[in-house]
């Protein structure tokens, strides 16, 4: 017999239309499928956070947008002109669905390298992951991937994902199990009605990996080798230009100097800015556009105060941890020994803790 999933508490993931409460203040999580923003987004959403929140908008592990210290109002809800702001800057086109339009895909691809252009994919899959009712019975965590063949978003942990094999055909991943091969116009398709079978036995469970065997109740087969680890690359990059965001956090004077269309969002907290944008421009503000950048190595979860469990201010102690700059390992630090937002790669933990 099957073991059987473990309970788990309810998914709690916040999205616009439910807000999670901080210590801070309320946060919403905004989904951007594959990380492609529509033109304008960036400025409009700075614009909201300055009049409705901390005034930042925060990037987080899989290419989506938060922000953060908002005041509800007597109903609990968000603002109605934050709500509006975000509907009308073209991110929550199902308030049904908003909470599970998590797709991550190549951030590079039709810009530089891949084996196809996967954007078309994206956009076809996020349309009919809006358009299935059965599917908002899917957990706020749960993740698509589809990657272009370069092996970046093949490193993540996705419950469902694509892999470019070559000009025409993808290889499913179904959690850690190989899937079927499939033409590119069978993709969208294929990860709806795995995602649907999904639903349908996962009972309390959130992830494909969690499942009794594994993912092979949806057809996975031999485990997927491991994917060697990837370095998103930085600075110009053919006409485009990649830039880290050191912790995640755009502010108002960042945000500012970003055009107003082709920003992609990265899910290594960082945007690939197509059209020519100048570097230098870009570092004067605050981003970082070099791989020696010590920010690549260190990230840290949003610790005191914005968190009631962190015990200490995580994001002081990472920026002292670059500033002093004599690591090259990678680090994550955290408030609690939850340690929430640490990477799946190898890494060491460090716990900031507040002074007595």
């Amino acid at each position: 017999m099957d073991a059987q999933p473990p309970l788990l508490p309810p998914d709690r993931c916040p999205g616009i239309l439910r807000p999670h409460i901080a210590a801070d203040g309320a946060l919403v999580r905004v989904r951007v499928p594959g990380g492609q923003l529509p033109d304008g987004t960036l400025h409009a959403l700075s614009a909201a956070s300055t009049a409705f929140a901390d005034g930042d908008v925060h990037l987080t592990s899989r290419g989506n947008l938060q922000l953060r210290g908002i005041e509800l109002d007597e109903c609990g809800s968000v603002p109605t002109a934050l709500a509006a702001a975000v509907i009308a800057a073209g991110l929550l086109p199902s308030g049904s669905h908003e909470r599970v339009r998590n797709i991550v895909a190549s951030p590079l691809s039709g810009l530089q390298g891949g084996l196809a252009d996967v954007r078309p994919l994206v956009r076809e899959l996020d349309a009919a992951l809006c358009a299935d009712s059965t599917l908002t019975d899917l957990p706020g965590r749960f993740l698509f991937g589809i990657d272009d063949g370069r092996g970046d978003i093949a490193a993540l942990r996705c419950d469902l994902a694509a892999i470019v094999r070559d000009a025409g055909t993808a290889t499913i991943s179904i959690g850690a199990l190989e899937g079927p091969s499939v033409p590119f116009s069978q993709v969208p398709a294929t990860l709806i009605r795995l995602a649907r079978r999904f639903v349908e036995i996962r009972e309390s469970v959130w992830h494909v990996r969690l499942l009794p065997r594994a993912g092979a109740e949806l057809g996975g087969g031999d485990p997927v080798p491991r994917p060697a680890g990837f370095t998103m690359p930085y600075g110009m990059l053919g006409d485009a230009v990649s830039v880290l965001v050191p912790l995640g956090i755009l502010t108002p004077g960042m945000v500012a100097a970003l055009p107003d269309r082709g920003v992609v969002v990265t899910p290594w907290r960082g945007l690939v800015i197509a059209g020519g944008t100048n570097p230098v421009v870009l570092r004067e503000v605050g981003f970082e556009t070099t791989a020696e950048s010590a920010w690549q190595r260190v990230s840290a979860c949003t610790g005191a105060p914005g968190c009631s469990l962190a015990q200490g201010d995580t994001r002081a102690e990472a920026r002292r941890i670059v500033a002093g700059d004599t690591t090259d390992s990678r680090i994550h630090v955290a408030g609690c020994e939850r340690a929430c937002g640490a990477p799946h790669s190898p890494h060491t933990l460090v716990l900031a803790r507040s002074s007595p």
